[in-house]
């Protein structure tokens, strides 16, 4: 493969995993199939885990179907689907009554961010990125999204998730103060904003995501930005957030987005919304040298003290430079018929490990 191209199309994507995708099987946005890929050998032993330990294929094929979530949730009732991956918050109770459903509510937990394309104006401009820090509004975000029952979500979050070992509430009062909209419209127009129109891409294939978007699109529009709501299916939007061309050809201006809190998330170098060298996707190709600087530091410690420091100014340099603005983080659900066991929670759904009850 050494030999081949870098700019070659790849014909085939072909894993190291214990399925193999079946590309001829494919209906793009309707179904993913999946078989057992015999060359695969599993290690011989030690502890299971999400992403450790043996990854042994219990089935011959796995079919993932794309559904509404009313069509979802109809069908895993009548036993027409085993497992739904993440029902929504205002949809898990459909389902958690059944007597032959296991549901897991938190089977998995989420951060959102808001995030700019810092290429073109006006969010080329830290300012105006800051002052919009007055404008979201953590609580009214996550509830969008996860209800009104704070047992299912938390707000006063910053760059990590709660309770992660690197978790501050460094400068969190920039969010945790009452929101005030005629506030950060004079903040605004002394940063130099003029009205400009502000594409936001929300998708409306993906529940979670697109109540973010469009909660976090009312939030601006309250801080007298000229919001342009574009919505369109998910796999447009991760094309057209890789674009980087301005907003009027193809481009954005501001989408959000969810960061499981998995493991690499939890760290500077983890999570890709915090690199800050100008080539990230995902934060808008955000640039700060200091963030760097300190990025670099934590990874030149083994010293657990002296990295929670480092990201302790870390997150005061986030309230600076703005990559991203946090909105805050929740549990998801997910629901199986009861006939499946040893199913691995985490950030998502894994086939290996997984087992049909005889």
């Amino acid at each position: 493969m050494a030999a081949e191209s870098p700019f070659k199309p790849v014909a085939e994507v072909i894993g190291s995993g214990p399925y193999r995708f079946v590309k001829d099987e494919h209906v793009s946005g309707a179904r993913a199939v999946f078989e057992r890929f015999a060359d695969y050998q599993p290690r011989a032993a030690g502890p299971v885990g999400f992403t450790a330990g043996p990854k042994v294929a219990h089935f011959e094929r796995v079919e993932w179907l794309t559904l509404d979530p009313f069509s979802a949730s109809a069908a895993l009732r009548r036993g027409e689907i085993d497992w739904w991956e993440n029902p929504s918050r205002d949809l898990v109770d459909q389902v958690s009554g059944d007597p032959n459903i296991t549901v897991v509510s938190h089977f998995a937990t989420a951060n959102g961010i808001m995030t700019f394309n810092q290429r073109y104006p006006p969010f080329d401009n830290p300012a105006i990125r800051r002052a919009l820090l007055g404008a979201v509004d953590q609580t009214e975000a996550m509830s969008a999204i996860a209800g009104g029952d704070r047992n299912n979500w938390r707000d006063d979050v910053g760059l990590f998730g709660t309770g992660s070992p690197l978790a501050s509430d460094v400068g969190i009062e920039v969010l945790r103060s009452p929101r005030d909209y005629a506030a950060v419209k004079r903040a605004l127009a002394e940063a130099g904003y003029k009205g400009e129109k502000i594409v936001v891409m929300a998708p409306t294939d993906v529940h979670e995501l697109g109540n973010l978007t469009r909660t976090g699109a009312e939030q601006l529009r309250r801080a007298g930005i000229n919001v342009d709501l574009q919505e369109m299916d998910f796999g447009s939007v991760v094309r057209r957030r890789g674009n980087q061309g301005p907003p009027d050809r193809g481009g954005y201006n501001m989408f959000c987005t969810l960061i499981d809190r998995s493991l690499p998330n939890v760290h500077p170098y983890g999570n890709l919304a915090i690199r800050a060298d100008g080539k990230e996707p995902i934060n808008g190709w955000a640039n700060s040298p200091r963030i760097e600087e300190l990025r670099a530091a934590w990874l030149d410690t083994v010293d657990l003290e002296k990295q929670k420091r480092i990201c302790a100014d870390l997150q005061k340099q986030l309230w600076e430079d703005v990559p991203f603005i946090p909105m805050g983080e929740y549990w998801q659900a997910t629901a199986y018929r009861k006939h499946l066991t040893d199913v691995l929670p985490g950030c998502f759904v894994v086939f290996y490990g997984v087992r049909r009850a005889s």
